[in-house]
């Protein structure tokens, strides 16, 4: 018999010839108790899991809540620190309105433009009432902004003088300057200004810019300047005035301390206080005129003739040639003048002259 049963106080007991197997008293309370065990782990892994569920749900709903209240659905637009409005959030940034607003200035002053202001968007959050169009901010941008236009400016050795709407007035006025003093009929081979005068391209304030009519005054009334002049022979104060264009009163405002009655000596210095013309125009003319080429003559000794005698043995005749002269101006007024070419027209004959000298 491989095992036996029998009860020792009350206790089930089986015996078995195994003698490594000596009873199970023990077996059945251990493996009840692994199963209460497990399933209390299992309940409590149960109940930390649906914990975290609820407190992650109230996270999600409380991040939710709050990305709906402060969520910044609008943009405040401002011109340099001006608030103008508030719009919508969209696609449309900052640059697409100031590019519009530059078109729409661009083509109703008829020249390119720039915006002096930065234009720029700020996130915010807002009510549907507070938000205005896209079309509407616009147009209250363009109410505030201030600009500068595109306009030709003309330079006089480097310097701005004026500024005109484009470059075609400024070459009109230059060239119009130039040709006051360039005479019809006259041969005007070279013609300028002394002064290096060029146009350039700037944004400049549309209050800058001026009419073709201020611009012709403005370059050729120019600046006042103080010269001096040295008096000569005959020279008073009113003739010194007359020579310069100018009245005695703006001799007297030029020398401090001198009056009227205050007499002047040849070769001393006084200050005079003139307009000089922001540009001067100088022409090169060219003069064409015949001038003579006179004869030649030579004396031939005839040593058999008498010291009184004399004959003509070939008559001469004078020559021509043409000279061509530069006459340099500077407004109007001579400067220089120079030979520029001769070319003999008619050859002159030498007259030929027999004495003699016995």
């Amino acid at each position: 018999m491989s095992s036996s049963q029998g009860r020792q106080n009350g206790k089930k007991t089986i015996y078995s010839s195994n003698p490594e197997v000596k009873h199970t008293t023990g077996v059945y309370h251990q493996g009840s108790d692994k199963r209460k065990e497990l399933r209390f782990n299992r309940r409590k892994k149960h109940r930390r899991q649906l914990k975290i569920g609820v407190i992650g749900a109230f996270i999600a709903i409380l991040a939710l809540s709050m990305f709906i209240v402060l969520r910044r659905n609008a943009d405040k637009v401002y011109v340099g620190d001006k608030y103008v409005c508030m719009i919508k959030n969209s696609n449309v940034k900052a640059e697409d309105f100031v590019n519009t607003v530059t078109a729409q200035l661009a083509s109703e002053v008829g020249t390119n433009v720039k915006i002096n202001e930065e234009v720029k968007f700020v996130p915010a959050r807002g009510k549907k009432k507070e938000f205005v169009t896209p079309e509407y901010a616009i147009s209250e941008i363009k109410k505030i902004v201030s600009y500068k236009v595109e306009a030709a400016v003309i330079t006089v050795d480097g310097g701005e003088i004026l500024a005109l709407a484009t470059k075609e007035q400024a070459k009109e006025i230059l060239d119009g300057i130039i040709a006051e003093y360039k005479p019809e009929g006259s041969n005007i081979v070279q013609s300028g200004f002394v002064e290096k005068v060029d146009t350039i391209t700037k944004f400049v304030d549309s209050k800058e810019i001026v009419s073709k009519e201020e611009a012709v005054a403005k370059l050729t009334a120019g600046t006042s300047t103080v010269k001096d002049y040295y008096v000569t022979t005959g020279d008073n104060l009113f003739k010194i005035a007359t020579k310069n264009s100018i009245t005695v009163e703006d001799i007297l405002a030029a020398n401090p301390g001198m009056t009227a009655n205050t007499t002047i000596v040849m070769g001393s210095k006084i200050n005079l206080k003139v307009m000089v013309p922001f540009i001067s125009v100088k022409t090169a003319e060219n003069v064409v005129f015949t001038e003579k080429q006179e004869k030649q003559v030579e004396y031939r000794k005839d040593n058999t003739k008498p010291i009184s005698y004399k004959k003509v043995i070939q008559q001469g005749k004078d020559g021509q040639k043409e000279v061509t002269t530069q006459i340099i101006r500077i407004n109007g007024f001579e400067s220089e003048q120079k030979t520029v070419s001769e070319k003999i027209t008619v050859e002159p004959v030498t007259e030929i002259i027999v004495v003699g000298t016995k």
